[in-house]
């Protein structure tokens, strides 16, 4: 696949380079959710050296279209764009988060182009169907930081100002397909959206990624560190909103049974340490989250989520786990409201 030609690539990445650059080649290694577009591996050579620079290129493409679902696509890519330029580098300076650092971004009416540093020198392992307890805890530590970092600040201008692609504003006709086996669920779906949108009120908010599946994550060598890429849904609400989509899409129910407790607290004590670095303000917030306001949040989280897949479909690792504890929720879910 060709590079697009209204882009030149080389006069864009020149700058981030001393030696001139001879020549680049790119390869397709995948394609973008509901044909939207491809990711190449883009490879720049520099005269004088003898090994390529990697890169990625994410060259979006949307399809003519219309409609609920394809301006969610849309738009969400423009949030894309705006993180990478204005939110992801102050974000990697300030915490050293595993996630792409973006080198060209660029959009027209065509669609959009990130050209972005290629994580697998550094993160080689991407996550492969379910995860183990070391890759989940791994996983958390890397929320933990990314929440702990928004904290209960205003949410940045061009984010998603719902965070998530599950919500239930721009899932009517999900809402609308729940059978009857849902109908209590269906029944309090409006009153538990309302308390995630907690509208007005910046306690306990942050921003999510809003996507934290296995197929947007890779894995250090050893393990102990990962990063995670496509930022097109990352924007404003509690943070186990992720932690919940995270079980639900890429844990295995039988580890949830046992380790969901453990799981939690283990988030909830990396959560505290890193407010704890941002000084008293952070250890008040800390003190402030305490488990039980946690655990409210997991459960609301948890109800909501379970109401899209009871539209949309239901899939995941954790995905007879997830059902299984929205059913024993429902018949007391008015105590979290």
């Amino acid at each position: 696949m060709s590079l697009p030609v209204q882009i030149d690539w080389a006069t864009q990445l020149q700058p981030h380079f001393q030696a001139p650059i001879s020549s680049i080649k790119s390869r397709t290694i995948g394609s973008l959710w509901a044909g939207y577009g491809s990711v190449s591996s883009l490879e720049v050579h520099l005269k004088g050296q003898s090994s390529p620079v990697a890169m990625v290129v994410k060259d979006v493409r949307p399809p003519r279209g219309s409609g609920v679902s394809h301006e969610r696509k849309v738009a969400s890519y423009r949030v894309e764009e705006h993180f990478y330029k204005h939110i992801a580098p102050d974000l990697i300076s300030a915490t050293d988060l595993g996630l792409p650092r973006p080198l060209a971004i660029e959009s027209s009416p065509a669609g959009f182009q990130f050209v972005l540093t290629d994580l697998c020198k550094d993160y080689p392992h991407p996550a492969r169907g379910s995860l183990d307890g070391q890759q989940v805890r791994t996983v958390l530590s890397w929320l933990a930081t990314y929440h702990a970092y928004f904290w209960e600040r205003p949410t940045p201008s061009g984010l998603q100002q719902q965070g998530s692609y599950w919500y239930l504003d721009t899932r009517r006709g999900e809402f609308e397909l729940m059978d009857r086996s849902w109908a209590d669920l269906k029944a309090v779906a409006e009153r538990v959206d309302a308390c995630l949108k907690s509208p007005g009120e910046s306690e306990f908010m942050t921003c999510i990624h809003g996507d934290v599946k296995d197929e947007n994550i890779l894995f250090s060598a050893d393990g102990t560190r990962c990063a995670l890429y496509d930022f097109q849904y990352t924007g404003r609400s509690y943070g186990v909103r992720d932690v919940v989509y995270l079980f639900a899409s890429s844990v295995d129910s039988s580890d949830l049974d046992d380790a969901e407790d453990e799981y939690l607290s283990y988030y909830h004590s990396e959560l505290l340490s890193r407010l704890a670095l941002k000084g008293e303000a952070g250890i008040e917030a800390g003190m402030r989250y305490r488990p039980d306001v946690m655990r409210r949040h997991v459960d609301l989280a948890l109800i909501d989520y379970v109401r899209f897949m009871a539209g949309w479909g239901i899939w995941g690792s954790g995905s007879d786990w997830a059902v299984r504890r929205a059913k024993a929720l429902l018949p007391i879910v008015r105590q979290l409201l």
